[in-house]
């Protein structure tokens, strides 16, 4: 039987490889000029190397480790220690820092490290707001699907933690999800940090150790080929022939007709909705793709002719136009030689995404120097503002439930992509993987009588629950220390006057 998978993307590789393991006949067409989607990457006129956004990997993405241990390419993340800096005007840093403690006072701990170098709101403020923000995530633990329905913001200010927390939070939300706190559903950050606060293994993070699109894409073409499966680019799907709830065709380039007994979209929604028939939209299936938003983002590398810092980890930014970054000659020293050279996510990226790219980089260039004063004397080899694939889908409050089942109404079709439905994240790499895996699975037991296993599931949570206690007794005791702080405070001002 022949498998046509649309789009080659992250999700599109995984899932042709999956299909080719179950015996079928794989065809793999790719509108773009590379493969890899978004997680991709390229060399520049100079040879040097260009990201289409900067990537990181968690511990807690364990079907993607799973599957690159399965390419033998496990070996290509570089792991670093469980520590984020936020880089804050002239040149101060705090850190939050996970100590090596059982959950969640390694938690505890990085909180406390972070707040007595955090600057810009008074300590007891920042200890008094992260107590009910504790209980709050530790209270609804069981209920985050509930949490879908409000924005993070709204989350943070049921617990009096807006405005205190929100500094703390936003460039972290802002570089993972491209969106502001106050658009993003709750239940979609309160994942993310469960998942990377049970334990300090798991707050650590990892750089592909190279091009991301050189470390992967390579090796699930060469796969794809070994294994008798046909891949091709610059093949752009064009319409959808639908009869009889199947698909009959698909054309490609307005001309080239394809056809195949299974059919696998690997496309954006944004692209696939232009695609269906009219008809399609009587199925309220295909009418939730007319719900996702796209929320973009841009890039971009500064190369400088000296160095910057020689912190080798994520940076963090408020009240810039980028917020998560990093200096790659001290993470990949043996591929960015010399001077500094940092990669930063441009995001929400809606009231920058028009501008001329040197308005960009001068916003950058003026901030940069404000976080980095060294950076003030020193010159600016090349920079490079990076608009190629890059953005997910917006994950408003309420988006969760317009997520599409891999699974089509149509007996011939399934969708694969980190937009479709999953419970791991919002999007982003663990999702694709995930979903190519679930598609495979369902193929395997309607096509083929067969039940396949291949997702794995990462259960942090019963973790979680036995540190509940601990938790709040940390937090009781934080919040004694906080109620001190501001005893002192007030002693100090009354035998001042």
């Amino acid at each position: 039987m022949k498998a046509l998978v649309m789009g080659g993307g992250m999700s599109g590789l995984a899932a042709a490889i999956n299909l080719l393991d179950l015996n079928y006949e794989v065809q793999l067409i790719e509108a773009d000029e590379i493969f890899g989607g978004r997680a991709s990457s390229w060399l520049d006129k100079d040879g040097d190397m260009i990201d289409n956004a900067l990537h990181v990997f968690m511990p807690y993405y364990v079907n993607l480790l799973a599957f690159f241990d399965k390419m033998g390419i496990a070996g290509n993340i570089v792991w670093k220690d469980s520590a984020f800096y936020y880089a804050q005007p002239g040149g101060e840093m705090a850190c939050l820092k996970f100590a090596k403690l059982p959950a969640p006072l390694h938690a505890a701990y990085a909180m406390g490290y972070l707040l007595k170098d955090f600057r810009g709101i008074p300590f007891h403020k920042l200890v008094t707001a992260a107590i009910p923000m504790g209980f709050g995530i530790m209270n609804n633990l069981h209920r985050l699907d509930e949490l879908d329905e409000i924005s993070m913001e709204t989350f943070m200010a049921r617990y009096g933690a807006a405005k205190t927390m929100k500094p703390l939070m936003e460039p972290a939300i802002n570089g993972l999800t491209f969106t502001p706190s106050y658009e993003i559903s709750a239940k979609v950050m309160l994942n993310w940090f469960l998942k990377m606060f049970v334990s300090a293994k798991n707050s650590r993070i990892g750089f592909a150790n190279g091009g991301l699109g050189e470390i992967w894409v390579d090796n699930c073409l060469a796969y794809i080929k070994d294994k008798g499966g046909e891949v091709s680019l610059g093949k752009a799907v064009t319409a959808i022939d639908v009869a009889d709830r199947q698909i009959k065709s698909v054309a490609v380039d307005g001309s080239e007709e394809m056809t195949a007994d299974l059919y696998v979209s690997a496309m954006s929604p944004y692209s696939l909705r232009r695609l269906l028939p009219d008809d399609c939209y009587d199925l309220e299936y295909f009418r939730d793709l007319w719900h996702f938003q796209l929320a973009p983002s841009l890039s971009i590398q500064i190369w400088f002719d000296r160095k910057l810092t020689d912190i080798d980890c994520t940076f963090f930014s408020n009240e810039c136009v980028f917020n998560t970054y990093a200096d790659l000659s001290n993470v990949l020293p043996h591929i960015f030689k010399g001077g500094s050279m940092l990669e930063m996510v441009i995001s929400p990226g809606d009231a920058v995404q028009g501008l001329p790219d040197a308005v960009i980089f001068d916003q950058c260039i003026e901030q940069i120097r404000e976080v980095f004063p060294v950076a003030r004397h020193a010159e600016v080899r090349k920079w490079k503002v990076v608009r190629e694939r890059q953005g997910v889908y917006r994950a408003y409050p309420g988006m969760e439930k317009h997520r599409p089942f891999q699974r089509s109404p149509f007996s011939n079709f399934y969708l694969t992509g980190d937009y479709t439905k999953t419970h791991v994240s919002s999007g982003g790499m663990e999702a694709a993987i995930w979903t190519a895996n679930k598609t495979a699975e369902l193929v395997a037991a309607d096509k083929l009588g067969r039940t396949v296993s291949l997702n794995q599931e990462f259960k942090p949570y019963s973790t979680l629950v036995r540190a509940a206690g601990i938790a709040r007794l940390v937090s009781l005791a934080l919040l004694a220390l906080g109620a001190a702080a501001v005893l002192r405070r007030a002693l100090r001002r009354r035998a001042a006057v």
